[in-house]
């Protein structure tokens, strides 16, 4: 999970986050100038100015937000230099490590540019996740206190 524990925000926590997060994948998906080409450089210019602009929950843009997701993963698939193979532990325990060998992409500065957009963004959809479940949750608690 990207938030810790969620239920130990308040809603102002949550919706300041997601504005503060929303900035930051503005600016960094900018300074690697995110989008292979000029049509989806655009699109991303488009999408990211109502994240600028301190908007994030506007549900128009819901859809951009999943458009922009294709659109790293096509830039990252593009800045990868190699792979390489690595062990991966996938435990621990008395009898030592235990784990796979997996081929992992070696990515180019750029790509790594691009995975730190990445981590961004998606620490940005859970803090917005997060802030629309708090508003539902709260809904939903003052119909069942009407009823």
């Amino acid at each position: 999970m990207f938030l810790k524990d969620a239920t130990q925000h308040s809603l102002d926590d949550l919706a300041a986050m997601t504005i503060r997060l929303g900035r930051e994948l503005e600016r960094s998906a900018r300074a690697v100038s995110l989008g292979g080409n000029s049509r989806d450089h655009g699109f991303v210019a488009r999408t990211m100015r109502h994240l600028a602009e301190r908007d994030p929950f506007d549900q128009r843009h819901v859809v951009s937000i999943e458009a922009l997701r294709d659109i790293l993963e096509s830039d990252l698939a593009a800045e990868v230099l190699h792979t390489e193979r690595r062990f991966i532990e996938t435990h621990l325990d008395r009898d030592g490590q235990h784990g796979e060998v997996r081929d992992c992409p070696v990515y180019s500065e750029r790509g790594q540019e691009l995975l730190d957009v990445q981590m961004t963004l998606l620490r940005f959809v859970a803090a917005y996740d997060a802030t629309l479940d708090r508003i539902a949750a709260e809904r939903a608690l003052r119909r069942l206190l009407s009823a």
